[in-house]
């Protein structure tokens, strides 16, 4: 039990990273979701039609990073609603990648490492990726901690969100800072959607479901603080796992079983909101 609730908190820790590295430069990460997903398929695809894993990573690192790049700098040009903009990165993976599925893998459905490749399914162990997982999420959790302490570039983004004036006065363009939190957050995206698609050893439509906004609930349940984040994302793994175990005894319907992280989610933002106030 308590190996299925690391691995199942490994994904969501990364995606929570993301959300805290958005949300200090003060911008709410609802473009979370559909980067796990885009950055999802793309590993799935390169690994498959190259065989190398690795390659599908950085693969999904370097396009998510882009795509949100290119969105950031958008909002920041035309001064765009950043949440609308977000938005818009959902919408484009919902949008493009059942086309993209077809067009590569004739399927709109679950692309499996197994069926389409089999020659990368040979270098795709999903028990490994599963084990590693957490250990990799934790050392980047405690390394992120320590940048956003230590260093000057870490520390400016800690505050970009809360005293961007203070940082004009000082001849630092908070601009550049809230742009690149969109790039940190996807780079942490991407890799949580590498984590659940290589675990799986394939691509599931929908593989984020839902991790995005629970990252921005465990941003908040653990106090914006990288270190106690960890513990709030392996809060919501277990509500996940016992959602999991809940639905397996048939005792209670699904509707209800599937709602059970989300509204841990929501009664998360609403105590823990009202708290700081």
């Amino acid at each position: 039990m308590i190996a299925e609730i690391i691995a199942m908190a490994a994904p969501l820790l990364l995606a929570t990273l993301g959300a805290l590295a958005s949300e200090y430069a003060g911008v709410l990460a609802v473009f979370m979701e559909g980067t796990i997903t885009i950055a999802g398929f793309v590993c799935v695809a390169v690994t498959a039609f190259t065989g190398s894993p690795a390659l599908g990573i950085a693969s999904a690192c370097f396009a998510s990073m882009l795509l949100l790049y290119a969105a950031a700098a958008f909002t920041e040009k035309t001064r765009a609603n950043p949440f609308l903009t977000g938005l818009a990165v959902n919408f484009l993976a919902a949008g493009i990648l059942p086309r993209l599925s077809s067009a590569l893998f004739g399927t709109q459905g679950v692309v499996s490492l197994a069926l389409v490749a089999p020659v990368a399914t040979a270098a795709v162990d999903s028990a490994f990726y599963r084990a590693v997982s957490f250990p990799v999420a934790l050392s980047l959790a405690a390394a992120f901690a320590l940048a956003t302490v230590c260093t000057r570039t870490g520390l400016i983004l800690r505050i970009t969100g809360s005293s961007a004036e203070a940082l004009a006065a000082r001849g630092i363009d908070a601009r550049k800072y809230r742009t690149a939190s969109w790039v940190i957050a996807a780079a942490f995206g991407a890799l949580a959607g590498c984590t659940l698609t290589l675990g799986l050893g394939a691509y599931v439509p929908n593989v984020s479901a839902g991790r995005g906004w629970t990252a921005l609930a465990a941003v908040y349940l653990g106090f914006k603080n990288p270190i106690l984040c960890v513990a709030s994302a392996l809060v919501f793994a277990g509500a996940g796992y016992l959602a999991d175990i809940i639905q397996g005894t048939g005792r209670v319907p699904t509707t209800v079983v599937l709602g059970l992280p989300y509204a841990l989610a929501l009664l998360v933002f609403v105590f823990v909101g009202k708290k700081g106030k």
